[in-house]
């Protein structure tokens, strides 16, 4: 069984097949994460992509693969600053929303910058830089 699995089964008290912000808690403390308010709040709005207000499977399973790929980076701090990026709120950022933050706090929007730095971070090559693709990218920063 994955580890996904193992941790969704075990956070799932009430086997109804979700996982509710209060059982997300728990997920999050046995990955050796700390579930602070704001952390809950921003995982729900960007996982919970049917907004119900849990995470099936599915979902969960999308938020452990990107919090393995956090690593040493603070998680809250990580999903805030790409879910202020992702103005439209799809869960991607795009050549747009790139040009809209580099124009607002670097004072460019050099069309063959923004292209090369969606380009570099984009490692699937679907135009557009998803959260795990994002985290990759600050962590490349950090070191």
């Amino acid at each position: 069984m994955s580890d996904a699995k193992t941790v969704f089964k075990d956070c799932d008290v009430d086997g109804d097949g979700y996982i509710s912000t209060v059982e997300l808690k728990t997920a999050l403390t046995d990955l050796a994460i700390i579930p602070t308010e704001n952390l809950i709040q921003e995982i729900m709005n960007h996982y919970d992509e049917d907004a119900n207000g849990k995470l099936d499977f599915e979902e969960f399973e999308k938020l452990v693969i990107d919090l393995k790929t956090f690593g040493e980076a603070d998680p809250e701090e990580v999903l805030e600053m790409f879910n202020t990026i992702d103005q439209d709120k799809s869960g991607y950022i795009d050549e747009d929303e790139l040009r809209q933050v580099m124009t607002e706090h670097f004072d460019t929007n050099d069309d063959k910058t923004i292209k090369a730095m969606v380009k570099m971070a984009d490692k699937n090559g679907d135009g557009k830089i998803s959260i795990s693709e994002f985290i990759a990218i600050m962590l490349s920063l950090n070191k």
